[in-house]
């Protein structure tokens, strides 16, 4: 079998049995590494492990439609500016790699975070939530989605695993543009 039937013939029967040929398997991972897709192992209903083709993890699959809320996602100015400056300041070094990073102390993540108040959090909400409220606001939401991982109660800040599964491509990028990210404030 050539690889891009292996490819076609996973797709249309949605799961397949793991190939026991290791040439044959090969084949099918060359096959769906070079459309951008995974194998993902699963297991059918009745316990048996199959293989199934999804989607690369830095490719998200467009509708062609645009304004399509359903793939176009957006995030708001200051749930972005607060990961970027999480990033930075558990990623110290950016030799190194990105994930798991190291703790950072939440009350540096919003010092350094403060200074740019005025330009990200609504004026009519900010006397209501504080002077940092909505950059609390964000940590708990990046909590949730798994960019940070949960509070541990120790005021302590962790990259989350949703982190670890950011592409090669991804982690360069924010290598190339460290020096832009919220930095640690100066003593």
């Amino acid at each position: 079998m050539s690889d891009p039937y292996l490819l076609a013939r996973a797709r249309a029967l949605r799961t397949v049995p793991i190939p026991a040929d290791r040439a044959e398997l090969t084949r099918l991972r060359r096959a769906v590494d070079d459309v951008e897709r995974r194998l993902v192992d699963v297991a059918t209903p009745d316990g048996i492990q199959e293989l199934m083709t999804g989607w690369a993890p830095d490719v998200e699959p467009a509708s062609g439609a645009l304004g399509d809320s359903d793939v176009h996602r957006t995030a708001s100015a200051i749930r972005l500016v607060t990961l970027a400056c999480c990033i930075r300041h558990c990623w110290p070094d950016p030799s190194q790699p990105l994930y798991p990073g190291q703790p950072a102390a939440q009350e540096d993540v919003i010092a350094s975070l403060a200074p740019l108040q005025d330009a990200l959090a609504p004026q009519e909400g900010a006397a209501v939530l504080g002077q940092t409220g909505h950059f609390l606001k964000a940590l708990r939401f990046l909590r949730a989605c798994g960019y940070l991982s949960a509070d541990a109660g120790d005021a302590m800040i962790r990259l989350g695993p949703m982190v670890a599964l950011w592409s090669e491509r991804d982690v360069a990028e924010l290598r190339s543009g460290y020096d832009v990210l919220p930095a640690p404030r100066k003593e």
